[in-house]
């Protein structure tokens, strides 16, 4: 029975009982079989476990291209070998650097984000919403977001004040819309106003958890630069980030 077929309906579960009394018998006599046969399923378990599908198949076609033209017949096993060894390496370290990469950012945005306090029109105790303008600050005090984004909004319209545009991408931040408040900071770093540096922080962030490593690093370092708001908090965020 072909040996490669083994193999390949081992990995897919398709094995008969008879073909698998004929599997054992190799492993348990076949020393080169069965180091050829670990090799196989450790890398079969590696495109599983990476999840990516197109590179799953490509490897399923090369299997199936083969068998048929019988590669064994034709190159050293140890060829085989040593491709199945470095595919293995391969995608396990593009496996492992995807993935901490990937949560690193989003855990590295959590532990710095905080939206940004109303210095604008506080709310005291007590105090009567007697304005558009306290109404839409008191809900973004307490955390009613998409409230505060389309009282902010309208307020934006109405008075043209820049600060509105910060804080609607911070109400945008705390909801996890990233690319609404990203387009918010980029606008609102044209007016340069009171909250132009506050602004570039949570912009350095709304890049990192969107997976902007460039752009968020380059904010970062000018930040960090200077004398402005966060600038150590930058500094740290570079580090980690590097």
């Amino acid at each position: 029975m072909d040996r490669d077929l083994l193999i390949h309906k081992y990995l897919h579960q398709t094995l008969t009982n008879e073909e698998q009394m004929a599997l054992n018998e190799l492993l348990e006599s076949d020393p080169e079989f069965k180091a050829n046969f670990e090799l196989e399923k450790d890398l079969h378990t590696v495109l599983i476990d990476v999840g990516k599908e197109s590179l799953k198949q490509q490897f399923v076609d090369f299997e199936n291209q083969e068998q048929e033209q019988q590669f064994e017949k034709t190159s050293p096993s140890f060829l085989r070998y040593a491709i199945a060894a470095c595919l293995i390496i391969g995608l396990s370290i593009f496996a492992s650097k995807y993935f901490i990469n990937t949560t690193s950012t989003d855990d590295l945005f959590a532990e710095n984000f905080v939206a940004y306090r109303n210095i604008v029109l506080p709310i005291e105790r007590g105090e009567g919403i007697d304005s558009p303008e306290k109404e839409a600050f008191f809900k973004y005090e307490m955390k009613e977001y998409q409230a505060a984004i389309n009282a902010f909004e309208t307020e934006f319209s109405r008075t043209q004040q820049p600060y509105y545009l910060f804080y609607t991408a911070n109400a945008y931040l705390a909801l996890g819309d990233t690319k609404n408040a990203i387009t918010l900071l980029e606008k609102h770093q044209r007016f340069k106003d009171d909250f132009y540096e506050k602004s570039r922080w949570y912009l350095a962030l709304a890049y990192l958890k969107e997976k902007n490593q460039n752009k968020s690093v380059m904010l970062l370092e000018e930040i960090s630069a200077s004398d402005g708001y966060h600038h150590k908090e930058a500094s740290v965020l570079l580090n980690a980030i590097r």
